[in-house]
C-alpha cells in the first residue's frame, strides 16, 4: 500500500490530468492511526515533500476519510425541503453521538431517496492540519473515500440503473452502491474473513430490491482482482478509469507507464482531486 496523489487542472471547461504519482510504504502505514504516532506522521511529511519535490502542487490537499476516522448513516427523505431535511438529519447525528458529539464534525448529503449525516472524528482532522503545517502545504480538506470513489466514476458512467463499485487492496475491500448515479450505501470488510465476492454479494443482499440486479461492476483499487473473477455478478464488469477522455500532459503519462501502476488504482486520489476542482 502507498500514498497516491492526482493533480487535475482546468482550463475553461476543459479538465486535464497534470500529474498523478504514487509512493510506496514499506512497511505500509494504518491510517488514520499512524497520524497519531510521531513515525508514522513522520513517514507521511516524508511522502508529502517527495510529492512537492516531483512539481506536486499541494496548496489545497484533500485526504480520504474511512475507517475509524469517520461513519455514514442513512435516513430516508421525509420531505422534499432540502434544508428541513438537512437540520433533522443533523438533530439525529446530535442524538445519536450524545455526550460525544462535540468530538465529531458533522456534515450531511441528501439525495432523492435519502439523507445521510457523516461524522468525523475532529481529533483526526486536526492530526490532518498538524500534518499539513510539518509538511509545510496548504491546510487539509476532506471528502469521504466512498464519495471520492463516485466522483470517480463520473468520467467513465454515463447510464443509469444500479452500478456498484468495488475498490480493494492487499487486505481490505469496500463496495458503494449507486443508483441512477446516487449514492445510496456500502460496506467494508477484511479480505481474510471475507473474499471480495462474497463481500459484493452481501451488500447487493441488503440494497438490491426483488428481481434487481447490478447493471455496471466497477474494479478499482489496488488489488490484483481481474474481471473474471466477478463475471456474472453483474450486466457489465470492467475496472474504474478515472482518467478515460481526460487529455493528460507528458509527465503524467510517463508515471503512468514507468510505474506500470494501473490507473483504477488512482480512484480515490481521482475522486478527491475532481473534488477540489468543484470547490475551486
Amino acid at each position: 500500500m502507498g500514498v497516491f496523489a492526482v493533480e487535475l487542472s482546468r482550463w475553461r471547461r476543459q479538465v486535464s490530468l497534470s500529474r498523478c504519482a504514487v509512493i510506496r510504504m514499506n512497511p505500509p502505514l494504518s491510517m488514520p492511526a499512524c497520524l497519531v504516532e510521531d513515525q508514522g506522521r513522520r513517514r507521511l511529511v516524508e511522502a508529502l515533500s517527495v510529492l512537492r519535490q516531483g512539481g506536486m502542487e499541494a496548496e489545497k490537499p484533500f485526504f480520504a476519510l474511512s475507517g475509524t476516522a469517520s461513519f455514514i448513516k442513512r435516513r430516508f427523505v421525509l420531505t422534499k425541503n432540502e434544508e428541513a431535511t438537512r437540520q433533522q438529519l443533523l438533530w439525529e447525528a446530535e442524538q445519536l453521538l450524545e455526550q460525544d458529539a462535540q468530538e465529531y464534525v458533522i456534515d450531511t448529503l441528501v439525495t432523492r431517496q435519502h439523507g445521510f449525516f457523516i461524522a468525523a472524528r475532529r481529533q483526526i482532522l486536526e492530526l490532518y492540519g498538524v500534518l499539513c503545517q510539518q509538511a509545510r502545504v496548504g491546510p487539509p480538506k476532506f471528502d469521504m473515500a466512498s464519495f471520492a470513489l463516485c466522483n470517480a466514476l463520473e468520467c467513465s458512467s454515463r447510464g443509469g440503473g444500479v452500478e456498484v463499485i468495488l475498490q480493494t487492496t492487499q487486505d481490505r475491500a469496500r463496495a458503494v452502491l449507486l443508483r441512477d448515479g446516487a449514492y445510496v450505501g456500502e460496506d467494508d470488510w477484511v479480505l481474510d474473513t471475507m473474499t471480495a465476492v462474497d463481500g459484493l454479494v452481501r451488500l447487493c443482499e441488503a440494497e438490491l430490491v426483488q428481481d434487481e440486479r447490478v447493471d455496471r461492476l466497477w474494479l478499482a483499487g489496488s488489488g490484483e482482482d481481474t474481471v473474471d473473477q466477478y463475471e456474472g455478478l453483474a450486466e457489465q464488469v470492467a475496472e474504474l478509469d478515472p482518467f478515460v477522455g481526460l487529455p493528460v500532459t507528458d509527465s503524467a503519462r510517463e508515471t503512468l507507464e514507468s510505474t506500470q501502476v494501473r490507473p483504477r488504482a488512482y480512484a480515490v486520489a481521482a475522486g478527491l482531486a475532481f473534488r477540489g476542482l468543484a470547490d475551486a
